[in-house]
């Protein structure tokens, strides 16, 4: 279950005893850099805004649209790279999805390239902007002044964006492409509804799943709260986006606000 929500989790220390003086300590968890090894790693490796064990690991996505048509190849969070595609909910070997994006400015629905960040919704980034720490994940996108930030419980994904002011802002769910390990969207559906629900499945067949049991497959669903009420919801096949429309299913659809 996914939720953008109207505040995040705060990371916070606690002391326990009233004579003993913590200021300055630190536990083992405050030495731990998410960001090592994420230069050539699996899709599941890199998910900061995640408890131990939780279902719902959020993280940002570099190239995760790519897939890896071998089941192994490098996808999801590459250090090396200065543009983010937007922000995955779903972190598991072969399986991944539920892409939330904000943007400003003209609607685009398509990631776009690596190499070319003006082709989709992505924006360029900087690493001094970047906090990737146990539990939280935030950094600033270049390209429309919007500030992310991650973090989850055991089972909800919290998403706050701060947005500059602007005569247009966007909130893009991508649900029906593959994304990281996933494999090829079989099927999917997402719905918007006017209690400021969104909610939808996706179904997918990765790689190894199709090796071991063939005709098997991975099936993802999710609810998403939001804390502001759109002045316009549409729907989006890849490129191609109606406005006014509240449902769409199939493979490579998505939702806009």
């Amino acid at each position: 279950r996914s939720s953008a929500a109207s505040d995040v989790y705060k990371r916070q220390s606690v002391a326990l005893g009233c004579s003993t003086d913590t200021r300055g300590t630190k536990t083992l968890v405050d030495y731990v850099d998410p960001n090592i090894g994420t230069a050539h790693c699996r899709w599941f490796f890199y998910t900061p805004a995640a408890v131990p064990f939780g279902m719902a690991k959020l993280a940002p996505s570099t190239d995760a649209h790519l897939g890896n048509s071998g089941g192994w190849q490098a996808v999801g969070y590459d250090f090396r790279h200065t543009s983010i595609e937007g922000f995955a909910n779903f972190h598991e070997f072969q399986v991944g999805g539920i892409v939330f994006a904000p943007t400003v400015g003209g609607l685009q629905t398509v990631p776009g390239e690596l190499d070319d960040p003006d082709s989709g919704y992505r924006s360029r980034f900087d690493k001094k902007d970047e906090i990737a720490v146990p539990g939280y994940y935030s950094v600033i996108l270049k390209d429309y002044g919007v500030k992310a930030e991650l973090t989850a419980t055991q089972r909800v994904g919290f998403h706050r964006y701060t947005y500059p002011k602007s005569e247009q802002a966007n909130l893009i769910f991508d649900i029906g492409n593959k994304q990281g390990e996933s494999g090829e969207v079989k099927d999917a559906e997402v719905q918007y509804f006017d209690d400021g629900r969104v909610e939808g499945y996706v179904v997918t067949s990765p790689v190894y799943v199709d090796i071991y049991q063939k005709g098997a497959d991975v099936r993802m669903y999710f609810s998403a709260v939001l804390n502001k009420q759109p002045i316009e919801v549409g729907t989006f096949v890849k490129d191609k986006f109606v406005s006014g429309k509240y449902q769409a299913k199939g493979p490579g659809i998505g939702l806009y606000l």
